[in-house]
């Protein structure tokens, strides 16, 4: 099979949009067929994403996704060979001049499991000496960790035309690699606001980055962008996974309405490739409105994001309204997670940002809310293991991964307990406790990854 392939590392700098949300705008606005993925969580750069190439982009991080099986299902089934499949990651940083630049495990992993190329982007707005300094410790890092070698790169915020002859002239002295090109720093943009970019009206937060974009995309022979095809195309032939579990027994017949909005988007549409490999049909439910075909409904997902930007919908929406009251007493499939979990719950209390005030969830699961603040910001990534019976994680052997933000809190209700201990490796000690529970009907302040545990999600769908 062949899958086109490419990474794209982004150094990391706070409060920066990463550089490949601007190239994947260019690509797609050249007439590349895309499919996007995310490989490691940035909730604001996976919204950008979203909205700029108007197409579903898939989280597919190493660590969440629990080891290399797991993932190349999960790109497999995402992926197509009739696109160039590209993943955007974190190709990490330094904390200052002086000291050595890091590399996530995760963007090795990437690398290593997908058999493809990474071309780092390096930024270039300090000296040339210092730039090419960077990329000998990435190359080295690489050439250590599973022999993979860099034959491009590209440098952004570089300064004016002088210092990219500079430090390209430089680079290439001293590598074989080839230059991508580079980005100027006047087309440097800050990452939008969450809040901003998951209503309706997204078209002003998105500006200044349309804007970079079509500016880089006039500029001639700013950036070789024939090279991101080029380099996909040389990745080997991908071989494939096998199925890690089987489809549902009644597959083709199971219904899961996915709520729709804006403000459910941050997590991907990883969970549905999931429900759709095992044989189920998504059916989208928009908040505001209802399913267009009458078809019968077995289950509910609300998707992890910004809920609380969306809960007067919710309780305008009756059809949503019915399907909860009817799935109530735990009998159907319904999960809310990450930052929709509370609409589950009982009282939502918000901070100012949010406007301040209390308001009332469904009350299907005993909990009250906190949204400490109005993202979902510093993700932790956790394993969860069962500590009570509840639909997903059976026995002690088994765990879910996910991940989570101090951001949210979700706090137990009279004699209700969680259902999960969390830690933060496979071995670590429990750091807390999540998970709220009643029949097949499960409320989680983490974002679940699936993929991590195909088979137990496959028995939760199956019921």
């Amino acid at each position: 099979m062949i899958l086109p392939r490419l990474i794209i590392a982004d150094e990391q700098r706070p409060g920066k949009i990463m550089s490949g949300v601007i190239i994947a705008t260019i690509l797609k606005d050249m007439g590349y067929k895309l499919r996007l993925f995310m490989g490691n969580v940035d909730e604001a750069s996976m919204r950008s994403l979203q909205i700029l190439c108007n197409m579903p982009v898939t989280l597919l991080d190493p660590t969440l996704c629990g080891d290399r099986a797991n993932l190349k299902w999960l790109f497999q089934q995402a992926a197509s060979p009739d696109c160039l499949n590209l993943v955007i990651t974190n190709l990490g940083g330094r904390w200052t001049e002086d000291s050595p630049f890091r590399i996530p495990k995760e963007c090795f992993l990437l690398a290593e499991w997908l058999e493809c190329e990474v071309i780092p982007v390096v930024y270039s707005d300090t000296s040339s000496t210092l730039t090419v300094r960077t990329l000998h410790e990435i190359a080295g890092q690489f050439e250590q960790n599973g022999d993979l070698k860099i034959r491009s790169y590209l440098f952004r915020s570089v300064l004016n035309d002088r210092e990219y002859e500079l430090v390209d002239r430089e680079a290439g002295r001293q590598f074989t690699s080839i230059s991508a090109g580079s980005i100027p720093k006047s087309l440097e943009r800050d990452a939008p606001m969450i809040t901003d970019i998951c209503t309706d009206e997204t078209n002003r937060a998105m500006f200044p980055i349309r804007s970079a974009a079509l500016q880089l995309k006039c500029i001639n022979q700013q950036v070789q962008w024939p090279l991101f095809s080029a380099l996909a195309k040389v990745s080997p032939e991908w071989t494939y996974q096998r199925k890690l579990c089987e489809p549902i027994t009644d597959s083709g017949k199971v219904n899961i309405a996915v709520v729709r909005h804006p403000a459910l988007t941050l997590g991907g549409d990883g969970t549905e490739h999931m429900m759709k490999v095992l044989g189920c049909n998504v059916v989208d439910v928009p908040l505001d409105g209802h399913i267009s075909h009458n078809v019968p409904i077995h289950g509910v997902y609300i998707p992890h994001g910004l809920a609380y930007m969306a809960l007067p919908k919710f309780f305008s929406n009756i059809y949503l309204k019915t399907m909860f009251n009817r799935a109530s007493n735990g009998s159907s499939f319904l999960l809310a997670e990450g930052g929709s979990a509370p609409i589950l719950g009982n009282k939502i209390s918000m901070t100012s940002g949010q406007g301040g005030g209390s308001g009332r969830g469904f009350g299907v699961l005993g909990f009250d809310s906190f949204y400490k603040a109005s993202t979902f910001g510093s993700p932790q990534k956790l394993v969860a293991f069962r500590t009570r019976l509840n639909p997903l994680i059976s026995g002690s052997q088994e765990c879910v991964w996910g991940y989570a933000s101090a951001s949210l809190s979700l706090i137990a209700c009279d004699l209700d307990e969680e259902c999960w201990e969390t830690r933060e490796t496979l071995v670590g000690k429990p750091v807390g406790t999540d998970g709220w529970c009643k029949g097949r009907i499960l409320a989680s302040s983490m974002r679940i990854e699936p993929w991590s545990a195909p088979e137990s999600f496959r028995r939760w769908l199956e019921g």
